[in-house]
């Protein structure tokens, strides 16, 4: 089967929440799953439930140690990838490449030194918030403040910049978006938002939002997340295909690609219930686009972009 790249997925925090390894691990992917993709490229985010925000670093090195550690031991299967080159090597030698990203600022406890130790251990990709509010920004659960970036919020996005970091603002307001956008001097990503146009969530993307994303030579990843995808009780394939063609349409062919949010949703479309169902909508991608689009939705603007950034 051919190989894609995947901008998010929970399926660090579930796994070690449910006490499983990740290579066998119960919910919507796995290693050994994902592993039928050849060399695919995952970001396996780390998550916070909002009631770890009082001890958001501590519960963070938790996960990150759990993620480390089963990178160890699996690392025949998976490379851990730190930069550009390492997703090269590991396709070379047939393995799957894994990223680790942080969905929440809530992480570095307001402290910049924190960010620095997080890219140390391999962190590549931080999504400034959650839902909520944090030390760096509004999220989009607090939109009616209209607030967007904090004053340490910009010092993170600058730093993140110059670590080689991809800035991600999905799940940032209105207001935080055009403050990224205004402010950045790399192409930032929307690691698993879709259209607002096709599906009214604030979640999404504005058609002003997309196109900016394109033409800052950013990405924005497909989420399948039903209530992201369309307004209807069951979503389908043939939903997540009309979301990717008009976020094509807004952003640009070398601006879209994918961003599951496997382990972090609990409805999935009716026909794309897990990662072993990808196959079926690869193919699907591939008869709707042709082959030349589809390779770059499934990989090659991701890579793009992570080659660009990586430094």
């Amino acid at each position: 089967m051919k190989s894609y790249a995947d901008a998010h997925c929970d399926t660090v925090v579930k796994a070690m929440e449910a006490g499983e390894n990740m290579l066998e691990f119960s919910g919507q992917l796995n290693l050994e799953k994902l592993a039928a993709y050849g060399t695919a490229v995952q970001i396996f985010a780390i998550w916070l439930e909002p009631k770890y925000y009082p001890i958001a670093m501590r519960q963070t090195v938790k996960y990150l140690d759990y993620y480390l550690e089963q990178m160890e031991r699996y690392k025949d299967r998976v490379g851990m990838v730190k930069g550009f080159s390492d997703i090269l090597e590991n396709k070379k030698q047939g393995r799957l490449s894994a990223i680790l990203s942080l969905e929440g600022g809530e992480a570095l406890e307001g402290e910049i030194a924190a960010l620095r130790m997080f890219h140390r251990l391999g962190v590549r990709l931080m999504t400034l918030t959650w839902n909520h509010r944090n030390a760096l920004a509004d999220g989009v659960a607090e939109r009616g403040t209209g607030g967007g970036l904090t004053t340490f919020g910009k010092v993170v996005v600058k730093e993140m910049e110059r670590l080689g970091m991809l800035v991600d603002v999905s799940h940032l307001t209105d207001a935080g978006f055009y403050d990224v956008a205004k402010m950045a001097e790399q192409p930032f990503v929307a690691s698993h938002s879709n259209a607002r146009a096709i599906c009214p969530h604030p979640r999404n993307l504005t058609d002003e939002q997309l196109k900016i994303i394109g033409e800052m030579d950013g990405f924005v990843g497909l989420n399948f997340f039903p209530p992201f995808v369309a307004e209807k009780d069951a979503v389908t394939q043939d939903d997540l295909l009309r979301q990717l063609t008009y976020m094509l349409d807004m952003a640009g062919e070398d601006a879209v690609g994918l961003g599951s949010d496997f382990d972090g949703i609990d409805v999935t479309p009716t026909d794309l219930r897990a990662v072993e169902d990808m196959a079926l909508f690869l193919e699907r991608m591939e008869q709707e686009f042709g082959s030349h689009l589809a390779e770059k939705i499934r990989e090659k603007n991701f890579l793009r972009v992570a080659e660009r950034v990586w430094k």
